[in-house]
């Protein structure tokens, strides 16, 4: 009898008996438990009211209840929809459903007992026991146990999904073939990885057609015969378009089929084409640093943080007699004297610390002499630290050596442009000096006084003109005594303004401004005039038809700050219209002796003279200039604070007098001579020296008269620096001021020290000489 017959027929039988109340009888129960899948009834309370053999069987093995209490069994058990795997609700159980008057089919359920982790898998139907009428009785339910049948299902299931995973899904071509070279399948990697167009199409090609050297399937044949499995063959092969490739490919040999001979090849092929190329880039790479850092005129090497060396370039045995790996490993203590490898030390420490690279000049002992060598050492990052030092360097000795050469024979060349520059310009003020001397000579009582005061005044402008020259190569130097003091450059520009105008001459038209406010800086007034007047002079060789010159001074209302220097407040304005200058001009306008001029018409020391000053003064200089537009020097100063010291115009108004008592000490005799007659000419009574010595002797004599000593700074025998440290041991309150030509190093060097003591200049005038001497008797 089919299922579905049983299906029909039995509810139909336990209709009957329950009618009939012959539910329990042999004859029913004999019937039922010839059946050969599980059966079970209830009643409409759901209580279990018989089951089958089959089904006593079941449950008891799986220890399920078999009372009639109602809801036992279904409260025992867990169903679940066996696709979902979700619970089922009461109302939707195969019982409940045919208590409601549903037939239901034969469907899975997975089935859970209550007190066990175990689950089933079970077919069920189930249908309504009616009676005559009609009316519900009960229900019939009957099962199958699945659960093997499913767990061969869902084995075939997940092998063909990990075949699938294995054969389709793989990233690394698979091929299987035979021994002879026929392809019998692949994958789609595959087929992408040669260049195909379908798996078709490359089962139709033999598979030593696929490798690029005939010489790699020989070998890798002969490895396969021996071991059956070979693991990562490196082989190149030939894509479908004759690109080579390089690949990976591991091979298993298994026996042939039963009746077949030769055996069947699986492989797993996997394309490193990529990683080849990366492989010889780095090598090409390595080598090439390798041939960078073997031919490299210098030395290269990596430290730790220790200090321990952790490369050192084969350069180290032509330059040192050391190999790289006698160095690598040890630290500077180890391989230098101790004096050098604290200088390379602390220079490892300075670009760690900075974080930056650095250069240095660090001297190394070789076979002949200690060398210099130009380091340039930086930091190595890693994971954005610093973890190494790096370092290159090439031995600078001989460029020093040329440099030094080269430097001094500049030197001589600029010496030689000095010196015609400068014995020009002597010629041309001698030339004048002479004319007008021998002028005034030969016109002694005959010439009108107008005369001979034109002749000694054209005298007297050569000999400042000649001064300002040897103050030019003094300030040049930034040597020239200089005495700086808070000065108003407002009052110094109105003093000097009618010089100016007889400098540059009536064919230039000067303008003079000054702001409202004061404009108080910090420097020496004499450089400050010097600084003008080169200026000036500057403008008017650049305006040979004539033109206007400019001259403003104000204070900013904004000073113009600088990170670690004063602000600059006070500015300078010099603008004129002359010929301008070029890119390649400016460039070289402050560089010493260099001119624009015609040869022989300049000492190339007016600007860089102005440069010096103002450098020395703290200052700064922007000049802004375009040939055929005028040039404009702008100059900058930090603003002093205090009181401005008096300047007095440089004209000649007359020297104070005095009656006080001098003792002159100077060994050239014109020069005594001339600074005698002034001072007798002025008041003063003045005893005379030509020595040191000679001055001890009248000082013995006379102490007690003399007010002040005025010397000469540089003597044979005794400097004036020794002499005033004499007297002044006898008379700690005497007046001293001295005269010098000298730089101010020269004169430090014979005891006097510029800015602790009074000073005045060579060349100097009457009047000059005058107002020093009156200052210093007045202080």
């Amino acid at each position: 009898m089919s299922t579905t017959s049983t299906n029909r027929v039995v509810p139909d039988l336990i209709s009957s008996f329950l009618e009939s109340g012959a539910m329990g009888s042999e004859l029913l129960h004999a019937a039922l438990n010839v059946l050969p899948n599980p059966l079970l009834v209830f009643n409409t309370e759901r209580s279990l009211i018989f089951a089958n053999a089959e089904a006593a069987r079941y449950l008891t093995e799986r220890d399920l209840p078999l009372d009639s209490e109602p809801g036992g069994l279904c409260a025992a058990i867990r169903v679940f929809d066996a696709s979902s795997r979700d619970p089922l609700p009461p109302e939707r159980l195969p019982l409940a459903r045919a208590l409601r008057g549903e037939t239901v089919s034969n469907t899975e359920y997975v089935v859970r007992p209550v007190r066990r982790a175990a689950s089933t898998w079970v077919e069920c139907g189930a249908q309504p026991v009616r009676s005559s009428a009609g009316a519900i009785r009960g229900a019939v339910l009957t099962f199958t146990d699945v659960t093997e049948r499913k767990k061969r299902e869902i084995s075939e299931e997940s092998a063909a999904q990990l075949h699938d995973f294995i054969y389709h899904g793989n990233l690394a071509g698979i091929l299987h073939t035979t021994v002879d070279g026929r392809i019998l399948d692949c994958n789609d990697a595959m087929v992408r990885m040669f260049g195909y167009a379908s798996k078709e199409e490359l089962k139709a090609v033999r598979a030593p057609q696929l490798y690029y050297d005939p010489a790699d399937r020989e070998r890798l044949m002969r490895l396969v015969r021996l071991s059956h499995h070979v693991r990562e063959f490196e082989m190149s092969f030939r894509r479908r378009d004759n690109v080579r490739r390089w690949a990976l490919i591991s091979t298993r040999l298994f026996d042939p089929p039963p009746g077949e001979v030769g055996g069947n090849l699986i492989s797993t092929v996997i394309d490193i084409t990529d990683r080849k190329i990366s492989e010889e880039a780095v090598r090409h790479s390595q080598q090439r640093f390798a041939a960078f850092m073997r031919y490299l005129p210098g030395i290269a090497f990596i430290k730790d943080l220790s200090g321990k060396y952790v490369y050192y370039n084969e350069a180290a045995w032509a330059q040192f007699q050391r190999r790289s790996d006698e160095i690598v490993g040890k630290g500077d203590e180890d391989l230098w004297a101790a004096e050098d490898a604290a200088r390379y030390r602390a220079n490892d420490a300075a670009v760690i610390e900075g974080g930056r690279p650095l250069e240095f000049v660090e001297p190394m002992v070789q076979a002949d002499g200690t060398h210099s060598w130009l380091i340039y050492k930086f930091p190595i990052m890693e994971d954005g630290v610093i973890a190494l030092v790096g370092g290159i360097g090439i031995d600078i000795t001989e460029r020093r050596s040329l440099e030094d050469q080269l430097t001094q024979a500049r030197k001589m060349e600029a010496l030689g442009r000095l010196a015609g520059g400068v014995a020009h310009d002597f010629n041309n003020l001698l030339t004048v000096i002479s004319g007008y001397g021998q002028l005034a000579l030969e016109g002694l009582g005959s010439a009108s006084t107008s005369r001979m005061s034109t002749y000694l005044q054209e005298i007297l402008n050569s000999s400042r003109r000649a001064s300002g020259l040897t103050g030019q190569l003094l300030a040049f130097s930034r040597r020239q005594a200089v005495q700086p003091k808070v000065l108003d450059l407002c009052v110094l520009l109105r003093n000097i303004e009618r010089l100016l105008q007889r400098m540059i001459g009536e064919h230039v038209d000067l303008s003079v401004r000054c702001g409202s406010e004061p404009c108080l800086i910090h420097a020496d007034a004499h450089q400050m005039e010097q600084v003008l007047m080169n200026l000036a002079v500057n403008a008017r060789d650049a305006m040979p038809l004539g033109g206007t010159l400019q001259i403003e001074c104000e204070r900013l209302p904004q000073p113009v700050e600088r990170p670690g220097k004063e602000p600059l407040g006070i500015a300078l304005e010099v603008c004129d219209t002359g010929v301008g200058m070029d890119a390649a001009v400016k460039a070289q306008m402050f560089e010493p002796f260099f001119t624009s001029k015609d040869k022989g018409k300049g000492t190339g020391l007016g600007l860089s003279t102005v440069y010096g000053i103002v450098s020395q003064a703290g200052g700064e200089i922007d000049v802004q200039s375009e040939p055929g537009h005028g040039s404009r020097f702008r100059i900058y100063f930090p603003e002093s604070v205090g009181n401005a010291e008096q300047t007095r115009p440089s004209t000649s108004d007359g020297a104070p007098v005095g009656l006080e008592t001098v003792l002159l000490v100077e060994d050239e005799p014109s020069v005594r001579a001339l600074a005698e007659t002034v001072l007798k000419k002025l008041g003063y009574s003045v005893l005379v020296a030509d020595s040191g010595a000679a001055a001890l002797e009248i000082w013995k004599a006379r102490r007690d008269s003399i007010d002040i000593l005025l010397s000469d700074v540089i003597m044979p025998h005794m400097s004036g620096g020794e002499l005033a440290h004499k007297l002044r041991e006898m008379n700690p309150e005497l007046k001293i001021l001295f005269m010098s030509g000298y730089t101010d190093d020269m004169i430090a060097s014979h005891g006097v020290l510029v800015g602790e003591t009074q000073l005045i200049q060579k060349p100097f005038t009457a009047e000059a000489l005058g107002r020093k001497l009156r200052d210093v008797l007045d202080a």
